[in-house]
């Protein structure tokens, strides 16, 4: 993590510097940083949901976990749908294709989706 803060340092180094020299532009570098940082914060919060609690979730983001199973849950599950919607279609569209590679590699990607909404869903059920 030190190269991530080192990063993080410099990136507000170069703002600081585009603020006070050409403010429209720190302006558009900001945005377009946001969306970066946006995604990359709700692929982390998926990568965290299988092995951590929402708790946990919560505290590495500086809100609650209620806050944080608000904001991402639905995000998360979203996600997760849309994605075994993409490889089941892919690989009923392989299988009349006649392409059992394509086919294979598709149910390996809808199974590996369904094995990560179930592990979080079991540990979700937990008493």
């Amino acid at each position: 993590m030190d190269e991530l803060s080192r990063t993080r340092e410099e990136l507000n180094r170069q703002l600081d510097a585009a603020i006070s020299t050409a403010p429209l532009d720190a302006l558009a570098a900001i945005a377009a940083t946001q969306q970066d940082l946006g995604a990359r914060q709700l692929a982390a919060v998926r990568a965290a949901v299988p092995a951590h609690s929402w708790a946990d979730i919560g505290r590495a983001l500086g809100v609650t976990k209620q806050a944080a199973q608000q904001r991402y849950a639905r995000e998360w599950s979203n996600a997760l749908k849309e994605e075994l919607k993409a490889e089941v279609t892919a690989m009923k569209t392989a299988l009349r294709s006649g392409e059992p590679e394509v086919a294979a590699a598709a149910r390996a990607k809808r199974d590996a989706v369904i094995s990560e909404f179930k592990t979080v869903h079991r540990r979700v059920k937990r008493p």
